[in-house]
């Protein structure tokens, strides 16, 4: 593993010794599997009673995690990463709405990072869901070919208004924006929306990026799919890689509905499968964004980029860490020239409790993350104590 990630003096310079205490003991917390089930509950119900556990959750989990409520308060933490090199995408993370009001709220925010992207050099991407735009039971209706009510029709329409409008917004402040992976029951459709996004504006560089998520069996051949289409089409894939985000989730739907699981069986294929794409997005001259905080994954990403004489400024590769985590990763990415982002999300707090949920949830199951992130946290507090020596 490369000794880069190790230098935690340059991964925490931007955190007081309050900040590093108070995620030392967060993350420790989520080490343990029955304490996140028990924190889940007793934020759900903070939120429902008027209970003092509302003030503890903004400044504990949701400020570890979250870059503040509204955009404008995201600005001081684009700033403060700004100034060691990372920069920002502000990911307006609201879930779970269904009112067309929500919808449109959703679109502004999206529009208002694009907005404040064209005047911010601090911004990298603005990035949006489609879920958060439109009905998800909508997107499952067209996914699988149902035929819509005149109501639903209308629906449509407005949330494909939605979309373009975002799309064609950034590409006339010269923004580039991300798609948001989903479920596997409504990704075909947001693919489709990505896929006639890149035909359009992808032409002289990649400015839409669609998300891909490597723990899915057919994303390799989807990869291959979209490679071609691209020089068949004469258009620059955008792509973002993750490993995926709703494992639990399709797994379980895929037992209660008796079909096969979209998901690799092991942790192993879906790292194979990740590291296997980044090899050939290189190959291919895809536009790529790296999201993950795997240590072997970007150690491969940078061997890479040298073998293929690829400069660490080059434009065409980005690596992103969610705001929050592997503070290792990205300030030491970023002290070498590399370029990188973290995803800083704001919304409301009790709208992101999905996001937050999702967060403690990766950490219980993704092997090793909580007890990464403690010990290079510990490390540094060790090495802050002993300088007063």
């Amino acid at each position: 593993m490369s000794t880069l990630f190790n230098d935690t003096e340059i991964a925490f310079r931007s955190k007081s010794k309050k900040q590093l205490l108070q995620a030392y003991w967060l993350f420790r917390l989520m080490g343990f599997p029955e304490l996140t089930k028990i924190g889940t509950y007793l934020i759900k119900t903070a939120l429902k009673l008027p209970l003092g556990l509302k003030k503890v959750i903004k400044s504990t989990l949701y400020e570890q995690f979250c870059g503040g409520e509204t955009l404008d308060e995201c600005q001081k933490t684009m700033a403060d990463l700004q100034r060691f090199g990372v920069y920002s995408i502000p990911d307006y993370v609201a879930e779970g709405q269904e009112s067309q009001k929500a919808f449109d709220l959703a679109m502004h925010q999206v529009l208002q990072t694009i907005d404040l992207a064209q005047s911010e050099r601090n911004i990298s991407f603005a990035v949006f869901k489609v879920s958060a735009l439109g009905s998800v039971n909508l997107l499952m209706k067209v996914q699988q070919g149902v035929a819509l009510s005149e109501k639903e029709q209308e629906e449509c329409e407005q949330l494909d208004q939605r979309v373009h409008r975002i799309f064609s917004t950034a590409i006339e402040a010269g923004v580039r924006v991300m798609v948001d992976a989903e479920e596997s029951w409504i990704q075909n459709v947001i693919d489709e929306w990505a896929l006639s996004a890149m035909f359009l504006y992808n032409t002289e560089q990649a400015w839409i990026f669609n998300t891909c998520q490597m723990y899915r069996k057919d994303m390799p051949k989807r990869l291959q799919q979209l490679a071609d289409t691209g020089k068949k089409r004469s258009f620059i894939p955008g792509v973002k890689l993750v490993r995926g985000a709703y494992l639990e989730k399709e797994n379980e739907r895929a037992e209660k509905m008796g079909y096969n699981s979209p998901i690799w069986e092991t942790k192993q294929q879906t790292d194979q499968a990740f590291n296997e794409a980044l090899s050939f997005c290189l190959a291919e001259d895809i536009a790529l964004c790296i999201g993950t905080h795997n240590e072997e994954s970007v150690a491969i990403t940078l061997d890479l980029m040298e073998m293929n004489k690829i400069q660490s400024s080059y434009n065409g590769i980005w690596f992103a860490q969610l705001y929050g985590m592997s503070d290792h990763l990205t300030f030491n990415l970023a002290a070498q020239g590399y370029n990188v982002a973290k995803y800083l999300p704001f919304g409301p707090m009790k709208l992101s409790l999905p996001y937050l949920f999702r967060r403690a949830n990766e950490n219980k199951s993704v092997s090793g993350q909580s007890g990464r992130e403690l010990e290079l946290l510990k490390k540094e507090l060790e090495r802050r104590e002993s300088l007063k020596h």
